[in-house]
This record gives structure tokens, C-alpha cells and sequence, in this order.
């Protein structure tokens, strides 16, 4: 039967074939390495894919009253970097809306700083992240608290972009972390649950 987000299935092993625990487990990457693209190569649609969402997004956020053309070229680079980006299309497709509207309201200032949860939940969505892993939204959440109560004018937008951005970033790489070891444990349970696995007493 195929993955829901179509990623390999791994077929059952039959009686013939050498124990799990004798062959060599592959090191892990990123899981949306084993999707099959359609067009293009993975690393130039990664780095394409991410330089959009970040510069469209850095549009939005500097528009002002005087200056709306970035608020239109951000609306259209980053929906198009979520679209480039290597992953599933209905996880692709789920996030564009949603993040595009709440990146809309951070311009409300530092009360809206909470929206940048939103942006990083997508990414982790998209880059097929345990869920488990997804506990990290509490970062961005926490700091917006921060902020709000000590970033109070326009003027100071600035801390609270660089300061959410900086959090988010920490966020992703962190999520990236537990992904790894959630594999490595997950791995290690498997390889216990081996009857016939190294440390097994022998009579």
C-alpha cells in the first residue's frame, strides 16, 4: 500500500533474508530526500524554494503606507517558494494561504509577533517533521509574549523581527535535532524487539 505523502514503503521481510540487526542502518537525512521529484533537482529547489519564502516574506514585512509594491511583491514570492520547495503538494499547498495571512498581520506590530509560530509550523509541515517534534512552537509563542510587553512603538518593529526571526530559525534547527533522534531511538526499539539481536544471551 503507498504512503499517504508518497514516500517508499518499506517491504516485509520474509524468513530468507539477513536479521535487521546484522545489517548495516542507513544514516539519516532529510525524509523528503526519498520523494520523487517531478521536475527539477532537490538542493537548487531547496535553496530556490527558501530564498523566496525568506525575501518575500522580509517584502511583506517592510511595507509601509509609503511603500506597498513590497507588499506585492511579497505576496507573490513567498506563496511561489512554498510552491518550489521539495515536499508533498498537499502539504505545499495546505500552508500558502494560511502563512501568507498571518505574515499580513505581523505589520500589526508586536502584539501579532505570535504569527511567526505559524510560519515555522508550516515549515515543519512541509519538511515532514515528526510530530512530535512540533513542540518547539512554544518558542516563537513565548517570545511574542516577551515581546509584546517590551517592544511598544513602530519605530522598534525592528527588535521584534530580528528577535522572532532569530527564534524561529533556533526553532527549525531544533526540530531538525529531535527529528534525529527520535529516528535513532525509534531505530534502537526496533533493533531490541530483534530476536535474534547481538546482545541476545546465548546459552
Amino acid at each position: 500500500m503507498p504512503h499517504p505523502d508518497g514516500l517508499p514503503t518499506r517491504e516485509p521481510t520474509t524468513s530468507g533474508t539477513a536479521p535487521e540487526a546484522q545489517r548495516p542502518r542507513r544514516a539519516w537525512h532529510e525524509p523528503t530526500r526519498d520523494l520523487r521529484l517531478h521536475w527539477g533537482g532537490y538542493r537548487a529547489r531547496w535553496i530556490a524554494g527558501l530564498a523566496m519564502i525568506v525575501v518575500g516574506t522580509a517584502c511583506i514585512l517592510v511595507t509601509t503606507t509609503y511603500s506597498l509594491p513590497f507588499l506585492l511583491v511579497g505576496s507573490l514570492l513567498q506563496p511561489a517558494g512554498w510552491a518550489v520547495l521539495p515536499s508533498t503538494i498537499g502539504r505545499r499547498v495546505a500552508v500558502v494561504v494560511p502563512v501568507l495571512g498571518f505574515t499580513w498581520l505581523m505589520l500589526g506590530g508586536s502584539g501579532f509577533a505570535w504569527c511567526y509560530a505559524i510560519m515555522l509550523a508550516a515549515w515543519l509541515l512541509v519538511r515532514l517533521r515528526p510530530l512530535p517534534t512540533f513542540a518547539v512552537l512554544v518558542l516563537p509563542i513565548a517570545s511574542s509574549l516577551v515581546l509584546s510587553q517590551l517592544v511598544t512603538t513602530y519605530e522598534q518593529g525592528w527588535i521584534t523581527i530580528l528577535v522572532s526571526t532569530l527564534v524561529i530559525v533556533g526553532s527549525a534547527w531544533l526540530a531538525r535535532g529531535g527529528a534525529i533522534a527520535l529516528d535513532s531511538w525509534q531505530s534502537v526499539r526496533t533493533l531490541r524487539k530483534q530476536p535474534d539481536r547481538f546482545d541476545e544471551p546465548r546459552p
